[in-house]
């Protein structure tokens, strides 16, 4: 079952972020930004161009500071995982399944989950006084996942464009064309009782 966050806790998600700024504020900003494209790039480009394959996003997130990177993301996901259940086992809350925060790049945020879970988690974040707070720690992974993958399609993206493109003119246009189609990016961290995840495009599933 998939549903819109409620107001109260997509707030809790997206304007709590750790530097004060609402992430909706800076996703929305980060996404425009992406895909601003030059005057130039025509239709005809932007038909055939399509989205960057994996196999170069494969290739960008291997690059020495790419890995880097997703490797402390993954010791935070699994911190945070591992915080998060504790916490959840001593106020006493007990998840039936998998709860699914998905978060996109232009600030939306859902979730996946039994109603049940879904309650319990919505009076778990909101009663939660841990500083930083769950829902704060849960946006500030998301803001950096977003950040990690949009490098690694930028770096798939100029890749697989000077590979395709028949000139330097072409390289932009099907850059532009390539970061227009990779714009709605979205990252998903799940948790369990006993398990968790977070991916987003140009990752591989990593579980605690």
């Amino acid at each position: 079952m998939v549903t819109s966050v409620n107001t109260s806790l997509l707030s809790y998600l997206s304007a709590q972020s750790s530097d004060g700024t609402a992430t909706t504020h800076w996703a929305a900003s980060k996404a425009a930004a992406m895909s601003t494209s030059a005057t130039s790039t025509n239709t005809s480009t932007k038909a055939t161009a399509g989205t960057v394959p994996k196999a170069a996003l494969d290739r960008a997130a291997s690059s020495a500071k790419s890995q880097a990177a997703a490797h402390r993301l993954e010791a935070n996901e699994k911190k945070l995982a591992t915080d998060l259940r504790a916490a959840m086992a001593k106020a006493g809350v007990k998840l039936g399944g998998a709860v699914e925060f998905s978060v996109k790049s232009d600030g939306t945020v859902q979730t996946k989950a039994s109603d049940a879970d879904k309650a319990a988690i919505k009076t778990f974040l909101g009663a939660d006084t841990s500083q930083p707070s769950f829902a704060n720690r849960i946006a500030s992974q998301a803001k950096e996942a977003l950040q990690l993958s949009t490098s690694i399609q930028q770096s798939a993206a100029i890749s697989q464009a000077a590979r395709l493109a028949g000139s330097s003119g072409g390289v932009m246009s099907l850059y532009n064309s390539f970061m227009q189609q990779s714009s709605a990016t979205t990252v998903v961290f799940s948790v369990s009782a006993s398990s968790s995840s977070l991916t987003y495009p140009g990752s591989l599933s990593t579980n605690a």
